[in-house]
C-alpha cells in the first residue's frame, strides 16, 4: 500500500467517551457540522464494521489515537489520527472496554453563549481495538505511517 492510497483526516477536535451502555462508545468530536457530515457521508459510512481498526498508543501524559479502515467502495484507506492528553475519561474507557466499542460522531458548538455537544445517531461497531504503549511496535504499514505523521506534527510544535 502506498501513501497515495491513504487519506489522512486530522480535522476533528478530539474524542469523547461514554461507558454506561452495554458497549462503551467513543465519539469523534468535530467543531463544524459540515466537516462532521462529510466525514460520515464520504468516509465512515462506507467502512465495514468488522474491518475498522482503532489503536491507542499510550505514553506518559499523552496518547496517540489512530482509527482507520480500507473501504472497498472508495478504494482507499482513510485514517483519523490525533495526539491527545490522557484523561480520566480515556482511562475509564480503557477499563470498561470489553471486546467491542461503538463509534459515533458529535459536534461541539456554541449555543446561546455556552458550548453544547450534539450527538448524532450514526453508529459503527468496532471490534478491533488495541491499547498499546508508545514503545510497542506493530507490523502495519498504515499505523507506522500514522505514527510518523503524528511525530512530525509534534516536532513542529
Amino acid at each position: 500500500m502506498t501513501d497515495s492510497k491513504i487519506d489522512w483526516f486530522e480535522d476533528f477536535i478530539g474524542l469523547g467517551y461514554h461507558v454506561f451502555d452495554v458497549r462503551p462508545t467513543i465519539y469523534l468530536i468535530f467543531d463544524n457540522k459540515k466537516k462532521l457530515v462529510n466525514a460520515w457521508n464520504q468516509i465512515i459510512k462506507y467502512w465495514p464494521d468488522d474491518e475498522i481498526k482503532m489503536i491507542f498508543f499510550e505514553g506518559d501524559t499523552n496518547y496517540e489515537f489512530i482509527l482507520y479502515c480500507k473501504s472497498r467502495i472508495l478504494e482507499k484507506t482513510n485514517v483519523f489520527l490525533k495526539s491527545l492528553k490522557i484523561s480520566d475519561h480515556y482511562q475509564r474507557f480503557m477499563e470498561e472496554y470489553n471486546g467491542s466499542a461503538s463509534l459515533q460522531i458529535a459536534n461541539y458548538s456554541p449555543k446561546k453563549g455556552e458550548y453544547a455537544l450534539e450527538i448524532f445517531k450514526f453508529k459503527k461497531k468496532v471490534i478491533e481495538v488495541k491499547f498499546l504503549k508508545k514503545q510497542d511496535t506493530v507490523d502495519d504499514f498504515v499505523v507506522l505511517q500514522a505514527q510518523e505523521r503524528l511525530r512530525r506534527a509534534e516536532e513542529k510544535k
